[in-house]
């Protein structure tokens, strides 16, 4: 077995915390992937979020699973599996009963959006370093569009606008990191939010989202279990 990482994301309207984010990052040795686990809790809207995924040694998913509970009861569940040209989606989801799905991808799908954070900064790999300052189209899939996560929960299209905009050294609480930062719009009108990530992994580091007047960043990190 790799290293094993572990931290925590607080989330924040100015100065206050509206909600934190708890991961472990397992790396499963050379070239065999890594699993990466999150519980969220976004107290502004009363929703706590569980994620699982396994990435292979690219940081692409093979596997993932994602509950939602909303004010105390449980908005859905779902497994998804990752295949050559296709993603499953099997669960259930209170607002519309079981869900059961195969979503045709292009060759092995590059990015699942289910909302952690540290799971959400892995757009970065997939918009590589390339065209400084350009913006580059994502494609992937998504279990919700909606800011919160909260909605819809199965597997939707999504599409990111994504730009690399250079490297920068980064303070955070957890510490001052060397960075990678990147542009995201995840709609034309709207403004792009900005993102610090660190390493070959994509370790999220800062999210910063003048839209919706909100900052994350990594209060916590730590090396070891």
């Amino acid at each position: 077995m790799g290293t094993f990482i572990k931290g925590r994301i607080d989330y924040l309207r100015g100065e206050e915390q509206t909600g934190r984010e708890w991961f472990e990052m397992i790396d499963h040795g050379e070239n065999a992937g890594r699993t990466l686990r999150a519980f969220c809790e976004m107290d502004d809207v009363g929703l706590s979020r569980d994620v699982s995924m396994l990435l292979d040694a690219n940081g692409r998913p093979r596997d993932a699973f994602c509950r939602v509970v909303k004010h105390g009861a449980r908005t859905g569940t779902t497994l998804f599996l990752c295949e050559d040209g296709q993603l499953e989606c099997e669960g259930e989801i209170t607002a519309t009963g079981r869900v059961s799905q195969r979503v045709p991808v292009d060759g092995q799908l590059g990015y699942l959006g289910l909302h952690p954070l540290v799971g959400d900064a892995l757009v970065a790999l997939s918009r590589g370093t390339d065209e400084k300052g350009t913006f580059r189209t994502v494609h992937g899939l998504a279990n919700s569009v909606a800011p919160a996560g909260d909605e819809g929960l199965y597997a939707m299209p999504t599409a990111i606008d994504v730009a690399y905009l250079g490297e920068e050294s980064v303070t955070v609480p957890a510490g001052t990191f060397a960075a990678r930062r990147y542009a995201l719009r995840w709609h034309p009108e709207w403004d792009p939010a900005q993102l610090w990530v660190h390493g070959p992994d994509a370790l999220f580091l800062r999210l910063t989202w003048d839209q919706i007047g909100a900052a994350y960043e990594l209060v916590e990190l730590h090396e070891g279990r």
